[in-house]
């Protein structure tokens, strides 16, 4: 993806993944994404929401909009992806999460839409957050260490590693438990 364009934030890019098996109109969009045994299981979003995201998609040249015909009833808008907004989410889903806040929301997301592919894209996505967790205890490790023994940035920093080792020891648990459903 060219440096100099913006990539959408993680739900916004995340609306995108909806859009890549077909155009939806934005209902179609907001069942999808407020399915229970889905995506909503970790994001709510309004309908108002969802069609302001959208239209800051479309505007951003990541998605195209008609207007679809359905008498008797008013027309609908209807979205599909562009190059441009598949190339974008296919850097990001692709892509580890940069920070551990990200985890819950956007690495569930992008675990969701890898998963629907295939495993070796989820033992790819996997291994890459493996890494990037790697060095995250290493980092806090070494700020654990340089802070004073029992103080307020001492004790952060020890919950931050226990966040990322358990982190860690879930992202392992859950490959293993591919490989073993796949026969590896």
């Amino acid at each position: 993806m060219c440096p100099m364009v913006r990539r959408p934030p993680g739900l916004e890019i995340a609306l995108l993944g909806f859009l890549l098996d077909g155009p939806q109109h934005g209902y179609q969009l907001h069942q999808m994404i407020s399915d229970p045994t889905g995506l909503g299981l970790i994001w709510h979003l309004k309908q108002s929401q969802l069609y302001a995201l959208l239209a800051k998609l479309e505007k951003d040249g990541f998605t195209n909009s008609t207007l679809q015909s359905q008498d008797p009833h008013p027309p609908r808008r209807v979205f599909e992806l562009t190059s441009l907004g598949r190339e974008a989410f296919m850097d990001w889903v692709s892509s580890p999460v940069t920070t551990p806040r990200l985890i819950r929301q956007e690495f569930l997301a992008k675990l969701y839409f890898v998963s629907k592919k295939n495993a070796d894209m989820v033992r790819q996505l996997i291994d890459k957050q493996c890494s990037v967790c790697q060095r995250w205890l290493t980092e806090f490790n070494t700020q654990m260490t340089a802070s004073e023994p029992q103080s307020y940035r001492w004790t952060m920093y020890q919950y931050r590693l226990g966040q990322i080792e358990a982190l860690q020891q879930w992202l392992e648990s859950y490959r293993n438990d591919l490989d073993v459903s796949s026969g590896r």
